[in-house]
């Protein structure tokens, strides 16, 4: 093959490759915004879906959870082995409200309210404890992701 007509070759597979990745790169979804991750991480927890849970938080090593007692994990993975732990039980169910959802450039924090709810003997729900959960997304290059999960308990009220 003449070398002239082998860089239009090269040249027209370079066009070819560019095109077809411009093309796909204008196809795909845009990420997903803070709400719509939020929503999806609280539902995973709900439906006791870890695929579902894992998809909304860090792909990192680096993942920090506080827990109501406060024991501090440092991990993805000790998180990951939590939740598989805790959604192994079936007597729970939790009660989550919404208090605000803020974008803070490439950080979105969400303060979350919920009541950790037991089921009894009779098949009725109790509240066990309720709870202020600060929840801290960061954006990375597919969207938001949780990197830090505090619950902070909230002491009964006596009459």
């Amino acid at each position: 093959m003449p070398i002239r007509l082998r860089h239009c070759a090269i040249g027209l597979l370079l066009a070819v490759g560019l095109w077809a990745t411009a093309a796909s790169a204008a196809d795909a979804p845009p990420p997903r915004n803070l709400q719509a991750t939020l929503d999806a991480h609280l539902a995973a927890i709900n439906a006791r879906d870890l695929d579902a849970l894992l998809a909304t938080v860090t792909r990192g090593d680096k993942l920090t959870l506080i827990l109501p007692n406060g024991q501090v994990l440092d991990t993805r993975e000790q998180f990951r082995q939590l939740h598989v732990d805790w959604f192994a039980e079936q007597d729970w169910r939790m009660r989550f409200q919404i208090h605000s959802v803020r974008e803070l450039g490439d950080v979105g924090v969400a303060l979350v309210k919920y009541e950790s709810q037991t089921r009894q003997p009779d098949g009725a729900y109790q509240t066990r404890r309720s709870a202020w959960l600060s929840l801290v997304f960061a954006k990375e290059s597919d969207g938001w992701r949780l990197v830090y999960d505090q619950n902070t308990v909230i002491p009964p009220t006596t009459p």
